[in-house]
């Protein structure tokens, strides 16, 4: 197990952007970005979100989920 920092976008609310492109306040469904440019970015479609960064164990300390959801993403 090793700590890694992540990044997620909050509304104003405290509501959490999910990998569906909606806000929940179920924290366990955020998108999470490994990098803060690319939760940067995301964020600027969404006005008035935030980026906030938290730390976690994981296991996979290099597994990238928000690489996943931008190829699906791009590819739509």
């Amino acid at each position: 197990m090793a700590m890694v920092t992540r990044y997620t976008i909050e509304d104003e609310v405290g509501r959490v952007l999910t990998d569906e492109g909606f806000f929940s306040y179920e924290v366990d469904d955020a998108l999470q970005f490994r990098c803060e440019d690319e939760a940067l970015e995301e964020a600027a479609a969404f006005p008035g979100t935030t980026v906030e960064r938290f730390e976690r164990y994981s296991t996979f300390p290099d597994f990238f989920l928000s690489e996943a959801v931008s190829v699906d993403r791009s590819a739509a």
